[in-house]
Parts: structure tokens; C-alpha cells; sequence
């Protein structure tokens, strides 16, 4: 599929569009203020560290008119204002997710996304990106999506448990559980490429963030190997259960039970009172170990839409 002609398909001119430099910092700060229509993905990053990328473009606005423009502006030149903005990355490829989308205003917005799509384009084929991800926290992407050509492909559902009670696990021969160091993460990327399609995958460089920004960030190890980990943030009395994932050939063993529940321990500890987390719809043995663990889902469900390139 040419992609520029499916997002150009209303016309979009990509005049004033162009990647954004480290310089468009200040304003982008004030483009995410004041837009009207915003996402930033969950990430671990925030939007300004992915100034400077090829695949973060900016739409400026219009000049003035030199009779509008301020003494300032016509001695100095005019402060350049950005009307759109849209930041995609892959962290790791193939896949990639969209990381920031913002306009101004919230009108023409098949077209500004359009061309803002268009223009990544050449990034995501360069960088051999074979699909692009959007899970829209707010509400306004979804009816623009299927237009742009994306479709549904899943969904996120939040579960959340009162308390911070586990039931006994039976103990696993060979297991121990211990923090997360600076050189498993290469191990526990290995370990997601292994467990989860592309679109779900985190990197090693990813997860050195999380490790810098968890509560807490633990890996589960059978016989000296590596199967296993987990990382969780923490708020006030509330624990968020970020990431718990287990390679595919120690499941059903009793490795995630002895890891949640080890998990759910370390919050009781740590005076929390209460835990959340995510899942995918379809993720059905994840859901029923969560549920064993008492676990409810919330009814919140987000969707997860896609675009293959």
C-alpha cells in the first residue's frame, strides 16, 4: 500500500511540514499545553526526547503578515509556532507505535494527520517498521483511524485488586527471585522477543529506563537461567504492575504465580494497598493468573488499532 497516497487522500499539502529539531523544544512544550487535541503514548520517555528524530515531524503555522507582526518579530524575526506535531518510533522494530500526536486546533484533522503521517513515511520504511500502533488514552483518534486506513487489532484491559493479599503458591525447584541488574537486560529482551509479537516487544534500552523509574524490577531465575521478570510503579498507596512477562518454555510450571505473588509480597511491604495493571483482551492465560489471584477487571477497556506498511 503507497501510504502517502492513503493519508494524502484528501489533499493535504505538506508545505510547513518538516522533522522537528532539538531547537522546537519550547514550542513543543507550549503546542502540548495548549492543543486542543492531544496523545502522548504510555511510555517511559517523555515527548521531548524524541526531538531530533526522523520520525518526529512538526506542521508550523502560517507566517503573519509582516503589517501583523510584533516590533520584536520584524527586527528578530518571527518565534516559529507549530500547529501539529506527530512523534512514531520503534523501540524495537518491526513494529512501532505512535509516541505523540498534538494539533492546535481541532479542525481539518483527517488532513493534518494525514500529512503528518505522510511525512514519517520514508523514516518507518528506513528503519524496516512493518506495522504502526496507536492506543489512543483519549477519545478523539478513534473515529479518524479507519479513515487513515488503521484497524482495530486488540485491546488493553485494566484489572485491579483491593488488596495486597496472594494466595499460596507451591514452591518451584530451582527458582529464585532476585532485582534486576544493568547486564540481564539484554537476557530479558531475548526473553520478550520470544514471548510476544513485535507489537508488544520492550527493548533492552527501554527497560533500562523502566529499571531507573520502577519501584521495583525483579527477574525470576530456574537453575541459574533467566525465565522470567517483572517491573511495577508505585503511587501514593497504589502499586501499577507495569510488566510481568515469562518465556514461553517454563509456562505452566508456576513460575508467574511464585513471581506475582513474590511481586504482591514487595508492595504489602512497601505500605501499598492496592494494585493495578494492564493486559490484552485475548490474553486469556495472563487473565486467569490474574485472576487467581483476585484480580477484577475495571470494565475500562482501551483499543488498540494498527496499520500494516
Amino acid at each position: 500500500m503507497e501510504m502517502a497516497n492513503l493519508w494524502l487522500k484528501q489533499g493535504q499539502s505538506v508545505r510547513r511540514l518538516r522533522v522537528a529539531r532539538p531547537e522546537d523544544a519550547a514550542g513543543l512544550t507550549r503546542l502540548l499545553r495548549e492543543a486542543a487535541l492531544l496523545h502522548t503514548h504510555v511510555d517511559w520517555r517523555p515527548p521531548v526526547d524524541w526531538l531530533g528524530s526522523a520520525g518526529f515531524v512538526v506542521q508550523e503555522a502560517p507566517p503573519a503578515s509582516a503589517s501583523g507582526r510584533s516590533l520584536t518579530a520584524r527586527l528578530f524575526g518571527p518565534r516559529v509556532s507549530l500547529q501539529a506535531c506527530l512523534a512514531v518510533a520503534a523501540d524495537p522494530p518491526p513494529a512501532a507505535w505512535v509516541r505523540v500526536a498534538a494539533l492546535a486546533e481541532a479542525n481539518d484533522v483527517l488532513e493534518t494527520l494525514g500529512g503528518l503521517l505522510a511525512a514519517v513515511q520514508d523514516y518507518l520504511r528506513a528503519t524496516a517498521v512493518t506495522q504502526l500502533a496507536w492506543l489512543p488514552t483519549e477519545e478523539w483518534p478513534n473515529p479518524w483511524l479507519p479513515r487513515l486506513g488503521f484497524a482495530q487489532i486488540n485491546a488493553i484491559a485494566t484489572y485491579k485488586k483491593d488488596d495486597v493479599d496472594a494466595p499460596a503458591s507451591p514452591p518451584v525447584a530451582g527458582l529464585a527471585i532476585r532485582p534486576a541488574r544493568a547486564a540481564d537486560l539484554e537476557t530479558l529482551a531475548a526473553i520478550e522477543v520470544d514471548a510476544f509479537e513485535p507489537i508488544w516487544r520492550h527493548s533492552a534500552g527501554a527497560m533500562a529506563l523502566a529499571r531507573n523509574q520502577a519501584s521495583s524490577f525483579d527477574v525470576a531465575e530456574l537453575d541459574g537461567e533467566i525465565v522470567g521478570f517483572q517491573f511495577s510503579t508505585g503511587r501514593r498507596y497504589y502499586a501499577h504492575l507495569a510488566r510481568m512477562t515469562i518465556a514461553r518454555r517454563v509456562q505452566g510450571r508456576g513460575v508467574g504465580s511464585a513471581l506475582l505473588a513474590h511481586t504482591i509480597d514487595g508492595y504489602r511491604r512497601s505500605g501499598l494497598r492496592a494494585v493495578t495493571l494492564n493486559t490484552q483482551v485475548d490474553n486469556v492465560a495472563s487473565q486467569r493468573l490474574y485472576r487467581r489471584f483476585g484480580f477484577r477487571p475495571t470494565g475500562e477497556r482501551l483499543p488498540v488499532w494498527a496499520i500494516s506498511l
